[in-house]
C-alpha cells in the first residue's frame, strides 16, 4: 500500500516526519520510513491554498474590465493553480495517483478540509476510488500526532465540513465578483470615485463600525446630577448614593427634591439602619477560546487579533500550545488527565507556589458533551525551558504564561470576599452604600494582573446598627457619555455576539447558535482585509471609519440585509442543512444568484433614492491618499492600483503606483507617506519569488520604487 500524507504546508508536513522513526527530505515532499507504516509514506504538502476559484477574466476576455452590462457574472464555476504554487502541486498532484492510501493530514477544521479537497479533486481523484483517512489532531507534540495516526478517522466523517466550506467560498464568490462592481460602478455614474468592495461578513461588520462612529459623533453630551452622602470615619473615605439610585436633568429639580425632603448640603447626622454582611466568591476565569484570548490581548497588550492569531499558531507549531482556531472553552476528561499530572511543572516554570489541588468544580471547564471539533487553548505536555522560554518573542512569550496560568487557575481555590451592604437615612430619606474586604485571593493571586479589574468599590468602615455618624451630602455634577469606539478586541466579541439586535427572532437564534458572524479562524482576516480596503482605520488603538467607508456605509445604512448580520444567518441556517444532507449545494447557490438578480436591479433605483444634492456633492468629494510626483494632482484609489486624477483619460498623467507589490498590499498610510515623503515606514510581509517573506521600507528613487532593509542603508 501506497501511503500518501497530505499536509496544508511544509512546516506542518516536517513536524509530522519528525513525530516518525525515519525521514527524509526531498523536492516537495518528505519519506518517511515507520512501523504505523510498515510499507513506507510520503508526506507532501501545500502552501495553504494551491487550489483557488476561477477569477472573472478566465471565463472570457469581457470579464478583465468591471461593466454594469456584464452582470450578473454566473460561470460555472472552475478551479486553478495559483501561478506561483504549479510545481508543488505537480509534486503533490504525481503522490496522490499514485497513492492507495490518502491520509488528510491538513488543519483540522473547514478550511483544512477545504484546501485538501480542492487539491484531491484537482489532482483528477474521485474519493470513492482511493482509500481516504483522516487524521484529526489537537496537538504537535510527537504523542499526539503518533495517536493521531493510530486512530484515524474516515474521510466521510467529515466530508460535509468541506460540502459547507466550499459552498460559502462559491456564495461568497458570487456575492463579492457581482456586488463589488455592482456598488463601484453605479457609485461612479453618480460621480464617487474609488472602489467599494461588497462581502458578507465584511459589510455587516464595516457598518458595525460605522453606525458605532455616528452615534458617537452625533452624541450631545448633557449633564446630570446625583446626591451623595461622603464618609470620612478614621481617615477612610466612603459614599453613599441615593437608595432610588435617582438621576436629575437639572440643578433645578435636584434642588426641589432636596427641599421637598427637607434636605441640605452640607454636614449632617446620618442614622445607621441595616448592616448586612455576607461572603461571596468567584470562579476563575473559563479556558481560553482564540476570540477570547484576542479580546483580552487587545485589551492588555493593544495588539492586533491578527497579530494574537499569528503568534498562538506559532506557539502551536513549537508544540506549546494546542489547536488554536478553537472556539471552544471546555477541555476533555483526556486534557485534564494530563493538566493535572504537569500542573506542578506549569507553576515551577512562572514560580507559582500556592497548593493548587481543587478539582472538585471541574465541570465549568470540562464537558466532553460541548467539544466537538477542538478543545479549548491550553499548554501541551511540552514544559519549555527558561532558555526557550527567553526565545520566544515578548508577544508569544506573554500569550503563552496568560494560557498557562488561566489553566493553572481552574485549579486554585474561589476568590473570596466578604460583601458589606449599609442602609442610611438622612432625614428619613434612604440611602444605601456597598463594599466588600477580600478575604482569601485564591486564582486571583495567580493571574496577577493578567485580569481586567472591577471598577473599585468603597471599603464600609466598621459601623454599628442605630448609630449616627456625620457625613457630608453632596450634589455632583455628571455628563453623560457616549458608547466607546470599536478596538479591535471589542469588535472581535461584537461580532462573535452580532445578532442581538436584530428584529428577527429566528436570525438572532441561529446566530447564537452559530456565533455571531465570520468564525474564529476568520474575523481577524474580516477585519485586516477592512485595512486594507481602506474602509478603516486604526487611531490610538481605536477603530476610525475612512471617507470611503462613510461612502458606502452611507449608501447601506437603508439596506436591511447587507447592513447587518442578518444575512450571515440566513446562510448559516442552510449552510447547517447542507451539512446535514437536508438541503443541496446546487439549490442553496441557487438562492445566491436570485439574490444578486435582485440586487442588481435594486442597487441603482436605491442610489437614486439618495436625492439630497447635497448629499451626492459631499459623496463625490475625491479623497486623495497624494499628490501626483508627475503633475501635481490628487493621487486616487482605481482598484487594484492608485493613479493620478489626470489617469482616467490619459490625456495629460500617465502616473500609476500598483497597490500590491512583492505579495503584499501596500497600507495607504505608506502610500501617503511614500508620496509626501519619498519612504514609507518598514513594511512586514513582503515575498520574494522563492517565497520567503522579508520586511523592508519602500523608497522613491528617480521614478521608481526600491527596497531599503533594516539595519541596512
Amino acid at each position: 500500500m501506497k501511503t500518501v500524507i497530505l499536509a496544508e504546508k511544509p512546516s506542518q508536513a516536517k513536524e509530522y516526519a519528525s513525530a516518525m522513526e525515519m525521514h527524509s527530505i526531498k523536492k516537495g515532499y518528505i519519506e518517511i520510513k515507520d512501523k504505523l507504516f510498515p510499507e513506507g509514506a510520503i508526506v507532501t504538502y501545500g502552501f495553504g491554498h494551491l487550489v483557488e476559484l476561477c477569477l472573472p477574466g478566465d471565463y472570457g476576455e469581457e470579464y478583465n474590465k468591471w461593466s454594469l452590462a456584464n452582470l450578473p457574472i454566473f460561470p460555472e464555476m472552475k478551479y486553478r493553480v495559483a501561478k506561483d504554487k504549479i510545481e508543488q502541486f505537480s509534486i503533490v498532484k504525481g503522490h496522490l495517483q499514485k497513492a492507495t492510501q490518502i491520509i488528510i493530514a491538513t488543519d483540522c477544521d473547514r478550511e483544512g478540509e477545504l484546501i485538501a479537497w480542492l487539491i484531491i479533486n484537482q489532482a483528477g481523484i474521485n474519493r470513492n476510488e482511493k482509500k481516504v483517512d483522516r487524521l484529526w489532531i489537537n496537538s504537535l507534540e510527537k504523542e499526539a500526532i503518533r495517536k493521531g495516526f493510530k486512530s484515524l478517522r474516515s474521510s466521510d466523517e467529515t466530508y460535509d465540513k468541506f460540502l459547507e466550506a466550499q459552498t460559502r467560498q462559491k456564495s461568497d464568490w458570487l456575492v463579492g465578483m457581482n456586488l463589488s462592481p455592482l456598488y463601484t460602478l453605479s457609485l461612479q455614474e453618480k460621480g464617487v470615485q474609488g472602489v467599494f468592495p461588497i462581502g458578507r461578513v465584511q459589510t455587516p461588520t464595516l457598518m458595525m463600525i460605522y453606525k458605532r462612529q455616528k452615534e458617537i459623533e452625533s452624541f450631545i453630551s448633557k449633564k446630570y446630577y446625583e446626591i451623595e452622602l461622603k464618609g470620612n470615619q478614621n481617615k477612610l473615605l466612603w459614599t453613599a448614593r441615593l437608595k432610588e439610585k435617582q438621576k436629575f436633568d437639572s440643578k433645578e429639580s435636584c434642588k426641589t427634591f432636596l427641599e421637598n425632603e427637607k434636605l441640605k448640603e452640607g454636614k449632617q447626622n446620618v442614622l445607621v439602619t441595616n448592616i448586612q454582611k455576607e461572603m461571596k466568591e468567584t470562579q476563575s476565569p473559563r479556558l481560553f477560546s482564540l476570540s477570547a484570548l484576542q479580546v483580552v490581548m487587545s485589551k492588555k497588550e493593544k495588539v492586533s487579533p491578527k497579530k494574537v492569531l499569528e503568534s498562538v499558531q506559532k506557539l502551536y507549531e513549537k508544540k506549546l500550545l494546542t489547536y488554536p482556531r478553537t472556539d471552544s472553552v471546555y477541555i476533555t476528561e483526556n486534557e485534564l488527565e494530563y493538566l493535572l499530572s504537569l500542573k506542578e511543572s506549569y507553576q515551577k516554570l512562572f514560580s507559582i507556589n500556592q497548593h493548587l489541588d481543587h478539582v472538585d468544580k471541574k465541570t465549568r471547564f470540562v464537558n466532553s458533551k460541548k467539544v466537538h471539533e477542538h478543545h479549548a487553548i491550553i499548554p501541551t505536555k511540552k514544559i519549555p525551558s527558561q532558555t526557550e522560554l527567553q526565545g520566544l518573542t515578548d508577544l508569544e512569550r506573554n500569550i503563552y504564561e496568560l494560557v498557562t496560568r488561566t489553566t493553572l487557575a481552574m485549579f486554585a481555590e474561589t476568590y473570596q470576599y466578604e460583601e458589606t451592604t449599609v442602609d442610611l437615612l438622612s432625614n428619613n430619606v434612604p440611602f444605601a452604600a456597598k463594599g466588600k474586604v477580600e478575604k482569601l485571593l485564591g486564582w486571583k493571586s495567580i493571574l496577577n494582573d493578567v485580569v481586567e479589574k472591577e471598577p473599585d468599590e468603597s471599603t464600609i468602615p466598621s459601623l454599628e446598627l442605630d448609630m449616627f455618624i456625620e457625613m457630608d451630602l453632596q450634589v455632583i455634577s455628571k455628563d453623560t457619555k457616549p458608547q466607546k469606539a470599536f478596538t479591535e478586541g471589542a469588535l472581535i466579541q461584537a461580532m462573535k455576539t452580532a445578532g442581538k439586535e436584530l428584529e428577527n427572532e429566528e436570525a438572532q437564534s441561529i446566530l447564537k447558535d452559530v456565533e455571531g458572524i465570520g468564525t474564529e479562524a476568520t474575523r481577524a482576516d474580516v477585519i485586516e482585509k477592512l485595512k486594507s480596503q481602506d474602509y478603516i482605520n486604526v487611531v490610538k488603538n481605536q477603530l476610525e471609519v475612512t471617507k470611503k467607508g462613510q461612502q458606502i456605509g452611507k449608501v447601506l445604512e437603508s439596506d436591511k440585509l447587507f447592513s447587518s448580520a442578518e444575512m450571515t444567518a440566513l446562510w448559516e441556517k442552510d449552510l447547517k442543512s447542507i451539512s446535514e444532507d437536508a438541503l443541496t449545494q446546487d439549490v442553496f447557490l441557487k438562492r445566491i444568484k436570485h439574490l444578486v438578480k435582485s440586487y442588481i436591479k435594486q442597487v441603482p433605483q436605491n442610489l437614486d433614492n439618495i436625492s439630497k444634492e447635497t448629499e451626492w456633492q459631499e459623496m463625490q468629494k475625491v479623497q486623495s491618499v497624494g499628490v501626483c510626483p508627475n503633475c501635481g494632482k490628487d493621487i486616487v484609489d482605481r482598484g487594484k492600483m492608485y493613479s493620478c486624477v489626470g489617469y482616467k483619460d490619459k490625456s495629460s498623467c500617465s502616473f500609476t503606483l500598483m497597490k500590491k507589490i512583492m505579495g503584499k498590499t501596500l497600507p495607504q498610510k505608506d502610500v501617503s507617506l511614500l508620496l509626501s515623503d519619498g519612504s514609507t515606514r518598514t513594511i512586514k510581509g513582503f515575498v520574494s519569488k522563492k517565497g520567503n517573506k522579508f520586511d523592508a521600507q519602500l523608497k522613491w528613487d528617480k521614478d521608481k520604487i526600491t527596497f531599503v532593509f533594516p539595519n541596512k542603508k
